[in-house]
């Protein structure tokens, strides 16, 4: 450097200019360090406001939280086995509305209904009046939105309804009466609480018992024939029944008003649809009915392996689930539609638990549930499928003698 250089430097200049570097350094970082605290306060308001939403959405409508929270197109995964619990063969199985009872026909045994709570543990047992194990045969159960528990029974053609505690109030013996009505049609007498009947398919009679008094019969009941088997409630409370008496395969919806009423005045508006046979809009043993968000009826068209689907009216729509690869049908029996119109099916020769989408235009098949084997989380021959309002599946394992419980 030439001393003329060396004379013209001036080390303050160079200074003020590193100190004006390192203060646009600091801004800059203080920037940043701005930036990401107001990123941050906007996401943790995000949560709570989220939280905050789920919390309003519970207390409107209770529900698990897989149902609550917002469609993002994502697959749901299968629900995972949880625990059994002994059954004697059991086929159909209801829940109480409140989620904390559980009701399971058994088809072996004393043929009763056995009530059980949400561990397994048996409260109480009980059956139609006048019945025993060689003269009653308890197949499906459904019930209420208020809680009233029916048991179909295929050998006497009635459909008994209970209480929730399991104390009988009355039977529905066909389309358009009921036992009380019919003893009031023949007697004038009109029920009081804690009176008794029954009816007998092989005589066609009806006993009746009020309290404290002895025990009468009306012989040679005319009934028009029926044979209710499957029988479910919508979420509006109307039962769905499939019959399948002579010649006659069919679904029933009984309207809710005409269930909650005075049963001596019962005269439903039953609404009908499907006949016997293998086409379309034919049915053969059908098992239960189910309804989707829109209204529309969903059947186990058992014989036929596959679902039968009819508008809210009872007009045919389609037919799905017939094939033989591994997401068809083989003998359809119990079927359940969640909230987020996922239908469960019952396969009891499968051996699984089969799921479709029906929320779109097309089903879709979504996943198989077990397989067959006796050890925890496999089937032999499911016969009934259910899930409660918390989110828990239960499966009627009728040949391992157990109800299975799953969870999503």
């Amino acid at each position: 450097m030439t001393d003329q250089n060396i004379n013209d430097y001036d080390p303050d200049e160079y200074d003020i200019k590193e100190v004006s570097e390192d203060v646009e350094v600091e801004e800059v970082l203080d920037e940043g360090k701005r930036r990401f605290l107001l990123i941050l306060q906007l996401f943790l308001i995000a949560i709570i406001g989220f939280i905050a939403f789920l919390g309003i959405r519970y207390l409107i409508s209770p529900a698990p939280i897989n149902q609550m929270l917002p469609a993002f197109n994502i697959q749901p995964a299968p629900p995972a086995y949880k625990f059994s619990f002994a059954a004697d063969k059991p086929s159909g199985m209801a829940v109480s509305p409140d989620n904390q009872r559980i009701y399971v026909v058994e088809t072996a045994g004393d043929h009763l209904v056995k009530m059980f709570d949400r561990d397994g543990n048996l409260l109480t047992s009980f059956a139609p009046p006048y019945t025993d194990r060689s003269n009653r045969a308890l197949t499906y159960i459904a019930v209420s939105p208020t809680g009233k528990v029916y048991v179909n029974d295929s050998y006497n053609d009635t459909i008994s309804i209970f209480d929730a505690d399991g104390n009988y109030i009355d039977g529905i013996i066909s389309k358009e009466r009921t036992l009380s009505k019919l003893v009031f049609e023949n007697t004038g007498l009109v029920p009081t609480p804690g009176t008794i009947y029954a009816y007998d398919i092989l005589s066609h009679s009806v006993f009746y018992q009020e309290p404290g008094k002895p025990k009468q019969t009306i012989p040679g009941a005319q009934l028009k024939r029926w044979s209710p088997i499957g029988i479910r409630f919508d979420v509006t409370g109307n039962l769905l029944v499939t019959n399948l008496s002579s010649g006659v395969h069919e679904v029933l919806v009984f309207p809710n008003d005409s269930l909650e009423g005075n049963l001596v005045e019962f005269n439903p508006v039953v609404l009908n649809f499907g006949v016997e046979g293998t086409g379309p809009g034919e049915l053969s043993f059908p098992n239960t009915v189910v309804r989707d968000s829109k209204g529309n009826y969903y059947v186990s068209d058992g014989n036929n392996g596959r679902i039968s689907v009819w508008t809210p009216d009872g007009k045919y729509s389609t037919f799905f689930g017939m094939g033989s690869t591994a997401e068809t049908l083989n003998l359809s029996r119990g079927i359940w539609m969640d909230a987020n119109d996922h239908l469960h099916i019952a396969d009891a020769v499968g051996q699984v638990v089969r799921v479709y989408d029906v929320s779109k235009s097309e089903p879709a098949f979504m996943f198989n549930i077990g397989q067959y084997g006796i050890d925890e989380g496999l089937f032999r021959s499911p016969t009934d499928v259910l899930i409660d309002g918390t989110g828990r599946m239960y499966v009627a394992d009728r040949n391992n003698s157990r109800v299975q419980v799953w969870s999503y």
